[in-house]
């Protein structure tokens, strides 16, 4: 049987399935403006809600006042004396009231905003079932369509062309993506390499100041002082090596940092036979791993910047190669649509005999 005659028995299946999707269609551009919508109206309302707080708080201040005015208080006797209470009076009960008209105005400013939130929820509602039938039925319609012209169909050249395309596009988007995430996770373990180098070459910095200060001072705790800092940061190097470690198993071709260990003298034999020359030797090591750590922090945020680079260009590339799939695929359904319809006969006309 040949596939226009398959097609053909299939054909009042078709035309349910046309059908719904004509009506339905609507939905799919309706759902982000009627979303936007009601966002519009959300945020509009909780600033009048804010406002209409504002406006209460300043009605209870002035009525607050015009009690104070009213009451045998101070500012009554005050104002009584001076002759002016009445004129007083007068004016805060004004100045109370425009502001209580105020904040009447914004609370059915509210109401107003609210009645259209309901209804744009309601909306939303229905454009949302709408658009559930309308990715069901497409989804049906799109397996029925595969089921037919998967794979080579030699009377449709042009329908299997736009298919080798589309499947191309589709293996091309799933690999960017494999190396997005490849590299957006080893960007993530080199800015953590290079967080724990900052933490060692601080250390070795505090280190280094340490010494300076035993040099001059003979002191035991300086000894102990410059043992605590080298640990830290032999530790934070360490673990920058083993960040730098998982960085490269993920992405074998990054350039080498260099070695970041950071070698810890024997503090007992420091303390003990502390003297200018263990002094010197010791300088001498902080000031090594001081240059090897600088230069593999160097290496490191030129490393981060390349990385970068190439994470963004994935990126792009990603985001591009899916819109093609995404128009290409919406091209080759409607190609296919087409051709099942250039297929099928139109529905015989209704007759009540």
């Amino acid at each position: 049987m040949s596939l226009e005659q398959q097609i053909q028995q299939e054909s009042e299946r078709f035309y349910v399935l046309f059908g719904r999707l004509s009506d339905t269609q609507w939905s799919e551009a309706a759902m982000p403006e009627v979303k936007s919508h009601l966002t519009a109206l959300q945020n509009q309302a909780r600033l009048t809600k804010n406002t209409i707080n504002k406006f209460n708080m300043t009605v209870d201040k002035e009525y607050k006042r015009l009690a104070d005015l009213k009451g045998h208080g101070v500012r009554h006797v005050w104002y009584q004396v001076r002759g002016k209470l009445e004129q007083r009076l007068d004016e805060q009960e004004k100045t109370w009231l425009r502001e209580f008209e105020k904040c009447k105005e914004e609370e059915q400013r509210l109401a107003v905003l609210q009645e259209q939130i309901n209804s744009a929820e309601q909306h939303l509602h229905q454009c949302q079932s709408t658009y559930e039938e309308y990715a069901k039925t497409k989804k049906e319609l799109d397996e029925l369509l595969e089921y037919y012209f998967f794979g080579v169909t030699p009377s449709y050249p042009d329908e299997d062309a736009m298919e080798q395309k589309l499947q191309k596009e589709k293996e091309h988007l799933i690999t960017l993506q494999n190396y997005h995430r490849i590299f957006m996770h080893t960007f993530e373990l080199l800015q953590k390499a290079n967080q724990a180098l900052k933490v060692s070459l601080r250390a070795l910095n505090d280190a280094l100041n340490m010494n300076t200060f035993d040099l001059f001072s003979d002191s035991s705790f300086a000894d102990m002082a410059v043992s605590s800092y080298l640990a830290k940061a032999r530790n934070a190097s360490a673990q920058a090596q083993q960040f730098v470690n998982e960085a490269r198993r993920l992405y074998p071709s990054m350039p080498h940092t260099g070695d970041l260990h950071i070698k810890q003298d024997n503090l007992v034999f420091n303390v003990i036979f502390d003297n200018i020359w263990t002094d010197m030797s010791m300088r001498k090591k902080i000031r090594e791993a001081l240059d090897r750590i600088s230069h593999a922090d160097a290496v490191l945020a030129n490393i981060l910047l390349e990385m970068k680079q190439k994470l963004n260009k994935c990126e792009t590339d990603r985001d591009m190669t899916s819109k093609n799939v995404k128009r290409m695929a919406a091209e080759h359904f409607s190609a296919r649509v087409a051709i099942v319809k250039n297929i099928i006969q139109p529905p015989p006309p209704y007759s009540t005999t």
